[in-house]
């Protein structure tokens, strides 16, 4: 069986200067790239985040004939709009469509609509309210009105809209059945008996409410789509996210991270050491931010999918960090009579073959997603390239090195606690005056009184209790 690096002896530990100057840099670039695309034309925000997390919809369709996804691309340029990314999934008549657009109706159409009846009714208006997909609009009066009005008002702003049924209420049938013929109704509301209408989805008698349907903004685009492409253009399912969902899924999904890395601390804390902990958790948070800063630099999509490649991450690198966090712990109880730096050294050594298959296994699996997949599923496999390739660097010169500076300071802690502790009682530390040197020079206890003898084993024990313990809490 071929074995590499099975005699390897690299030291790791003595190039951790560079590669902590190498993170750092790499960490300060990022953070640099995204407070840069602020101010960069044509980006504006940090990440270029996908319709999960500002809203958008997505739209899959499919052609009656065959046609290129660059053709569908410039239909779609052609009827104007922006922010949207054509995939194609199967067949070159099946294609998903995302974009930016929530709303069939753009908002200065809103404002028309809403003009166009405040002109209308005056007074007598009370509000005008959209619906978050844009595809209903709910009119409020202080009276009941016709609605057969409504449609003057769709119609010359170039808006197709389909008003609600209505049906009279059973009084008002009644009422108009007994009237004789010739006979004049008289009506005890205020309104006339023709606009008593019965309680419906649409209309509301006791509000005053009436819900108006508009386009949504998949038959508008099918529409659109089959006079542009002169073929007849189906659409098979249609997702959309608003602006506030969209947002709430940003904070989850940051939340979902900090959660993700919180019980991963807690896990190395219970399994191993606190001083294993920190450096843990700071290789994940390297891997993660040199991820996010890679997308940033390229203003790649970032989406629900690319989130999941970032947990995802985390999880590869954590098992890769635990494996060599195993070896260190066997090793600190094995190799007792050497430092801790020299145990981290042999024990990077030992697991860089399984460390260095296992990462390259994984690329060439992910490899072949990249190279054979489009849109979300490549860049995906993109983030995953990269946190492979970052988790594999973290979980020898991050997490390892960590493990050496933590020790270090908190034997430092440990010694100043020491210290304090001996200023504040100093008489279990101070040695007696009369006390000799060597414990072979005391008397024989036959030689000394009672009161000797006792005085004796009191400094005796302050001896004992100064003298530092060996094993893995002592010095080295």
């Amino acid at each position: 069986m071929i074995r590499f690096f099975a005699n390897a002896k690299y030291d790791f530990m003595g190039m951790r200067k560079k590669a902590a100057f190498i993170s750092f840099s790499l960490i300060g670039i990022t953070v640099l790239i995204l407070i840069g695309n602020l101010f960069v034309p044509g980006r504006g925000s940090i990440l270029n985040w996908g319709i999960d997390f500002l809203g958008g919809t997505q739209i899959q369709l499919e052609l009656e004939k065959s046609s290129s996804r660059e053709s569908v691309k410039k239909a779609m340029e052609s009827l104007g709009y922006k922010d949207f990314d054509v995939i194609k999934f199967g067949s070159n008549k099946k294609y998903y469509i995302r974009m930016r657009s929530f709303s069939s109706i753009s908002d200065e159409k809103k404002i028309a609509i809403e003009n166009g009846f405040k002109a209308k009714y005056n007074t007598n208006l009370f509000r005008v309210r959209f619906s978050e997909s844009g595809d209903s609009v709910k009119v409020r009066f202080f009276k009941p009105v016709d609605l057969k009005d409504f449609s003057t008002i769709f119609t010359q702003l170039g808006i197709d809209a389909k008003l609600p049924d209505v049906t009279l209420s059973q009084e008002s049938v009644e009422y108009s059945s007994k009237l004789k013929k010739g006979e004049k109704a008289v009506w005890e509301k205020e309104h006339s008996h023709l606009l008593d209408y019965a309680e419906t989805t649409g209309v509301s008698p006791l509000k005053n409410e009436y819900t108006i349907t508009l386009k949504s903004i998949s038959e508008k685009l099918g529409a659109e789509l089959t006079g542009k492409m002169k073929q007849p253009v189906n659409i098979l399912s249609v997702e959309s996210r608003g602006p506030q969902v969209g947002k709430r899924l940003r904070v989850n999904g940051i939340l979902s991270l900090l959660y993700a890395i919180g019980f991963i601390l807690l896990y190395i804390v219970i399994r191993f050491d606190i001083k294993f902990a920190p450096g843990a958790i700071i290789a994940l948070v390297h891997d993660v931010s040199i991820t996010v800063g890679i997308f940033a630099l390229f203003y790649m999509e970032f989406s629900l999918p690319i989130l999941a490649a970032l947990l995802t991450i985390v999880g590869y690198s954590l098992n890769d960090t635990i494996v060599v966090y195993d070896r260190i712990r066997e090793n600190i109880i094995k190799l007792r009579s050497k430092n801790l730096e020299k145990v981290i050294n042999i024990s990077l050594n030992e697991t860089l073959s399984r460390t260095t298959l296992t990462s390259i296994t994984t690329l060439f699996s992910v490899l072949a997603i990249a190279i054979m997949a489009t849109g979300v599923l490549r860049d995906f496999a993109f983030a995953m390239i990269i946190g492979i390739v970052v988790g594999t660097y973290s979980s020898i010169w991050v997490a390892s090195p960590m493990v050496l500076w933590f020790n270090a300071t908190f034997e430092e802690i440990a010694e100043r606690l020491g210290e304090r502790k001996k200023e504040e009682d100093p008489d279990d530390y101070l040695i007696d005056e009369d006390e000799d040197e060597d414990d072979n020079d005391e008397k024989p206890e036959k030689e000394l009184t009672e009161e000797e003898q006792k005085s004796q084993a009191v400094r005796k024990a302050k001896r004992m209790k100064r003298k530092p313990k060996g094993g893995r809490g002592g010095k080295r």
